[in-house]
């Protein structure tokens, strides 16, 4: 999450990781569905409420 956060591609976070830009976007999908969110900005925002990411 601290990748798309970011604003890093899924590329970035990929190398950063050291696997597959692909499963950056599966990860990406399974996150999105997990937490009800539609966009990044709610996924952000959700975060921020529940204490996951700091103002």
């Amino acid at each position: 999450m601290d990748g798309l956060v970011a604003g890093l591609s899924n590329k970035m976070i990929a190398r950063d990781y050291n696997i597959s830009p692909r499963t950056i976007e599966v990860y990406r999908a399974k996150l999105m569905t997990k937490m009800q969110a539609s966009s990044l900005s709610e996924l952000v925002g959700l975060a921020m409420r529940a204490g996951v990411l700091k103002n």
